[in-house]
Formats: C-alpha cells, structure tokens, sequence
C-alpha cells in the first residue's frame, strides 16, 4: 500500500465516523496534500482540524497539477460547503512548494459562513 492508500483505508474505519476534533502531524511521508484534507474534511461530524505537516514529499502537485485541477476544486468547495467545522488549522513546513493546495483551502475557508478560526 502507499501512504495515501493507508490514510484513505485509516479514515473510512467505522469509529472514526464519530469524531468531531481531529489533531493530525504528518512528518516525512510522501503524500497527496489535497487528498488527505480532502479525506479528513469528509469525516461527517469533523468540527476541528488541527493539521501539522513536515518535511512532507509532495506527490501531484506541480508536475501534474494540471491534470488534477479537479481535485483542487473539489477541496475549494469541500471547505466552502462544509457547515459543521468550525476551526481549521493548517501549519506546513514542506521541502516542496503546495501553492496549488494552499491556494485551494484558503479560497475555501474565505466562502465558508461557519469556520470562525483559520
């Protein structure tokens, strides 16, 4: 499996269906950014998402960005709809640039009426 297949297969497990704050680090792992947060946004009664990344690689976001542009909209509008959270917290320290992502979410958090904290 890869990092994004195991984070997938983590977050669709029954029990996390409940929670509603959510603390994540992702330190040194390869990784699609946008999936996860798109992932972790979809837990259905998230209210709080405090996310740490370090040292992340980056898969899919300059390369081929153009190709995924889809995804990215999809995270846009998931912030954007999304009215059960109420705090989001992103702190990136990456060897890669995610402009496209972090342009992406905060987009998203700009059209969302419930998020009072970013």
């Amino acid at each position: 499996d890869t990092t994004d297949d195991s984070v997938y297969k983590l977050l669709k497990l029954p029990f996390l269906h409940n929670i509603q704050e959510c603390y994540c680090t992702l330190l040194d792992i390869p990784v699609d950014l946008c999936l996860v947060i798109l992932q972790l946004l979809n837990l259905p009664l998230i209210k709080v998402l405090h996310l740490l990344t370090e040292r992340l690689q980056l898969k899919d976001e300059s390369t081929n960005s153009i190709l995924h542009t889809d995804k990215y909209s999809e995270l846009e509008t998931c912030i954007a709809m999304n009215s059960t959270l109420l705090e989001m917290k992103l702190q990136c320290i990456f060897n890669d640039n995610p402009i496209i992502t972090i342009t992406s979410v905060i987009n998203g958090v700009t059209r969302n009426k419930t998020i009072t904290s970013f």
